[in-house]
């Protein structure tokens, strides 16, 4: 051990310091507080990274380390652990930003745990030496693949790490009383921002409702832990009419209302169309027993927050229930003012971000008791001004994949 020349087992020991190193500062300083790496800290710790790696290369004929750490017996372990650590990180659930760890080593923030830190600025390190040492031998067609994809790992390597201080994740709730500019952190804490939004209407398309029997005396769904529904659809209704069986129930839709409100008589409960805030989903069905033959009819409802829900009941132990009805898309339309003076209109979705002075904006939540007539809309914020280098990353990596393959079929 220790023997020149040093092999993969010296490797796995320096890997293995540098996470003893870590658990030793995390114990010790605590987690890395990333705030205190925001701009532009972070870009004075790029450079002195990158000149750091340039001094370290100028010695390396006169340090033997410096030399290992530009072969694949230094590559190769610290990759293994960053593969370790990242796949800890996929396998446990991480908090959130701003959040401390609820462990007491503190793998549940990942991107705060030293051992972590420190592995991967290791690996942008050996590939900052292994990157010189092929900058300095030059050849066009043998080196363009290889730097492509080096430096663009090592741009994606750096940027990301030191980025994190300076992203910024919001939560911002709009009405249609009047614009709003401020925006909340994880941390609680209130900011203002360049731009300010303000809601027009908020829309949700629902999922076509779902009926299904419940026990009238727990209100379990049946059967218990794995219900049975029918969709209450036309679309899905036979020649006949039944759009299903609920256990010995053969369930025909006769009617469907997508807004409607009841109306009281003496004796009973209907329901009309009624195009206002509050109204609910309303079916009336037909129930058919495939064993006596005995038939049900009424209206089920799943309510909102101006009308109860409405069962049917069925037998002494079971009713028809309607099951609150599953959004499928929802949608704020937005006014966007910038303090620059632009002015925007637009719909923002969930997955489909609006983006505005360097933010994104998107579709987070809604007031949920209120559902399809929700009067806010809350959006997530998100800016993070050092993605367009991650970005310029991932396409060298990629462009160096696609020079790969043109090579390789020329030398063929």
């Amino acid at each position: 051990m220790w023997k020149k020349p040093w092999k993969l087992n010296e490797g796995f020991l320096i890997g293995a310091g540098l996470i003893v190193c870590g658990l030793l500062l995390q114990f010790s300083v605590g987690p890395i507080e990333w705030k205190a790496f925001s701009y532009p800290v972070n870009l004075l710790m790029a450079v002195l990274i990158v000149l750091g790696i340039l001094l370290a290369y100028t010695l390396r004929s006169k340090s033997y380390a410096i030399r290992f750490m530009g072969s694949y017996a230094a590559a190769i372990p610290a990759l293994a652990y960053a593969v370790i650590l990242t796949a800890i990180m996929g396998l446990t659930r991480q908090v959130a930003d701003g959040q401390e760890a609820v462990d007491f080593l503190g793998i549940t923030h990942m991107l705060s745990f030293w051992p972590f830190v420190l592995i991967y600025v290791y690996i942008a390190v050996i590939l900052g030496l292994v990157i010189l040492q092929h900058l300095t031998h030059f050849k066009w067609k043998r080196d363009i693949p290889f730097l492509l994809n080096h430096l663009g790992l090592f741009i994606v390597l750096l940027s990301a790490t030191l980025g994190n201080a300076d992203m910024q994740r919001l939560t911002m709730t709009v009405t249609k009383e009047q614009p709003e500019w401020r925006a909340i952190d994880n941390q609680g804490y209130v900011k203002e921002l360049p731009i300010a939004i303000q809601l027009n209407d908020f829309t949700i398309d629902e999922y076509p409702p779902k009926l299904l029997l419940v026990d009238n005396t727990t209100g379990q769904a049946l059967p218990v832990g794995n219900p049975m529904t029918v969709v209450a659809d036309s679309a899905e209704a036979d020649a006949e009419g039944y759009i299903g069986t609920l256990d010995e129930w053969r369930v025909k839709l006769l009617e469907s209302i997508d807004m409607a409100a009841p109306q009281l008589s003496e004796d009973s409960t209907t329901y009309v169309s009624w195009e206002q805030s509050g109204a609910t989903s309303a079916v009336r069905v037909s129930l058919t027993s495939t064993k006596t033959g005995r038939e049900v009819e009424g209206w089920v409802t799943c309510g909102s927050y101006r009308f109860p829900y409405q069962l049917l009941p069925v037998t002494n132990l079971v009713s028809l229930a309607m099951a609150e009805r599953e959004p499928q898309r929802y949608t704020s339309n937005v006014e966007v003012l910038t303090v620059s003076g632009e002015h925007y209109q637009t719909d923002i979705q969930v997955n489909k971000p609006f983006e505005v002075e360097g933010w994104k904006v998107y579709q987070l939540n809604y007031d949920i008791e209120r559902g399809r007539w929700s009067e806010i809309s809350v959006l997530e914020l998100v800016r993070d001004p050092w993605l367009p280098v991650v970005y310029t990353g991932i396409i060298m990596m990629l462009l160096g994949a696609v020079c790969m393959f043109v090579l390789a079929q020329r030398k063929k």
